[in-house]
């Protein structure tokens, strides 16, 4: 592990053997956090800090270790499923909802530029991480309809810089989307750096909706 670096990674790759599926964001938050106070005891780790310059957000898992503090956004993108899952507690029973895709991409970049800002604004921040984990192809698959959220669609290979924003109208129907006007994503969200994203395979439950994949992003 280099001495700017948190080995994101291993950890997803160490707990994907432990967890296949989380119920909620709550759960895989959790479960990474540990995973990461595990592969290095010297780690504090922080759970929901808040930022002190923006009362509105609070950093999912923050690591304070000896190369510098290193801030972590996570995303748990659902694609509606059920599945019972055992281990070696017997079996457990995972309902999962389905997400709303245009709010979500959305939030995905959002968090990148949150990022941004908090590494230029904090000291002792080395670099932030925005993970996200999915088991809905429509965020890694380049040919997934996304009309007009196109802009945010983070496929497989995709580079993703400057302004983003929701296209004017809907491809489907003509008319401009109602998100456009919602609270929240009214306004475009505006990335510093040029960021490309790759998936990587997390896990598979060998079910329909069952294959899971992660992409991080160094900020």
């Amino acid at each position: 592990m280099k001495a700017t670096e948190l080995n994101i990674h291993a950890a997803m790759a160490a707990l994907s053997q432990k967890r296949r599926i989380f119920h909620l964001e709550g759960d895989f938050q959790f479960a990474l956090a540990w995973e990461l106070q595990s592969q290095c005891s010297s780690h504090k780790i922080r759970l929901e800090k808040p930022v002190y310059y923006d009362e509105d957000w609070c950093i999912d898992i923050e690591v304070r270790a000896d190369a510098g503090i290193f801030p972590i956004e996570l995303k748990y993108l659902k694609k509606a499923l059920v599945f019972e899952d055992i281990d070696g507690t017997g079996k457990e029973k995972y309902i999962l909802a389905q997400g709303v895709h245009d709010i979500e991409m959305y939030s995905c970049f959002a968090d990148i530029a949150r990022l941004e800002k908090h590494c230029r604004e904090t000291p002792g921040v080395t670099a932030g991480y925005a993970l996200w984990l999915t088991n809905d192809p429509k965020y890694w698959d380049e040919h997934a309809f996304t009309s007009y959220y196109k802009p945010f669609h983070p496929y497989e290979g995709s580079r993703k810089s400057g302004e983003l924003y929701f296209n004017t109208v809907i491809e489907r129907t003509g008319k401009p989307p109602k998100i456009r006007n919602m609270k929240g994503y009214t306004e475009p969200v505006f990335l510093n750096g040029s960021y490309l994203i790759n998936w990587h395979d997390y896990s598979d439950l060998g079910v329909p909706g069952g294959k899971f994949k992660y992409t991080v992003v160094r900020v």
